[in-house]
């Protein structure tokens, strides 16, 4: 019971670094800072480092969790909130609107990441067969 307890709590931690690492890492060939009147060349690469980050992150708190991928995956967005909330508060010479859409992007990889989690080991569990 303790273990599944620390586990869950480790989930939205672990999963939140994952995706700091990954974004930091990946957006620095792209200039470290994403704005509104990058090319669109960057804006792509941009998308991709964000949907890539929220993917692992929501994998990894899943399989930190080691079940109910989901609920797991989606709790990493109580960091991805505050974070989020931090930038805005901050202000930018970009739009809130466009601040907004990439924190979308990048939670929505998150879920998404929980998503194929369970997706990926329910499969394995119908495809083990039957001891006895």
């Amino acid at each position: 019971m303790w273990i599944k307890l620390v586990r869950s709590i480790l989930a939205p931690i672990i999963g939140y670094a994952v995706i700091l690492v990954c974004t930091i890492e990946g957006f620095k060939p792209l200039g470290n800072i994403i704005h509104v009147s990058a090319p669109l060349r960057i804006h792509l690469a941009g998308a991709l480092v964000a949907i890539s980050s929220g993917m692992l992150g929501g994998l990894a708190a899943a399989f930190v969790a080691g079940r109910h991928p989901v609920w797991h995956a989606s709790s990493v967005l109580i960091f991805l909130f505050i974070d989020t909330g931090t930038v805005l508060s901050r202000g930018s010479s970009d739009p809130a609107w466009f601040e907004l859409m990439g924190a979308a992007t990048l939670m929505g990889a998150t879920v998404l990441g929980g998503v194929a989690y369970g997706v990926v080991s329910n499969r394995r569990k119908r495809a083990q067969p039957a001891v006895g």
